[in-house]
């Protein structure tokens, strides 16, 4: 797992560089987007600061694949939008966000470059697989950007206790076992929780 830490930011090469950087000079999103994709792609954009993604153990990309196979069949099957793993996505004007699988839908999946990053607005959907390294004040800040941000739901999957939380502005809805995985966004959706965290 890589070390938190502040990076800068070298705008004549546009990589991410070694030197540390004054917590008062901070990063735009406008910058974070001109970066080449290699120096990115461990990190996310939070308050103007490069945070450091830890990598994906094999069971959690394992449950990424799983949920974001089962969203990728159901939205071309039904042709209602696109369902993308870690896509990086602008929540305000100094973060953005790289959720496990993101569903944008209807018009708004067509309302981006799909050549371009960040997408400049938050998913439909956002899904986080929880990791053992996370605290759960990380994770409910990231949830409540993310519905700050416009999206409708979010999913936190927690693979150690077999359980999914949808998380929207106005609940908060406990999934598990072998409980079906459904949603008012997602007419027709249903997977059972115990067949995503599958290993």
């Amino acid at each position: 797992m890589k070390e938190p830490g502040n990076h800068g930011y070298d705008e004549e090469d546009g990589c991410a560089s070694v030197y540390l950087m004054s917590t008062a000079t901070l990063m735009t999103v406008e910058q974070f987007a001109e970066m080449k994709t290699a120096d990115t792609e461990d990190y996310e954009l939070v308050k103007g600061e490069l945070v450091p993604l830890a990598s994906g153990t094999p069971r959690h990309n394992a449950i990424r694949d799983n949920l974001g196979d089962a969203l990728r069949s159901y939205v071309r099957r039904n042709r209602s939008g696109k369902a993308l793993a870690e896509i990086d996505c602008q929540i305000s004007d100094d973060i953005v966000r790289r959720p496990d699988v993101a569903v944008f839908l209807g018009e708004r999946s067509r309302r981006f470059d799909p050549d371009r990053v960040p997408v400049p607005f938050a998913p439909d959907i956002a899904a986080e697989i929880l990791s053992p390294s996370e605290a759960a004040v990380d994770v409910n800040r990231k949830a409540l950007e993310y519905l700050a941000a416009g999206c409708q739901e979010v999913w936190i999957v927690d693979h150690e206790n077999s359980e999914v939380f949808v998380q929207t502005s106005a609940s908060i809805r406990l999934i598990r076992g072998a409980d079906l995985l459904d949603s008012p966004l997602l007419p027709g959706f249903s997977q059972a929780v115990a067949d995503l965290l599958a290993w």
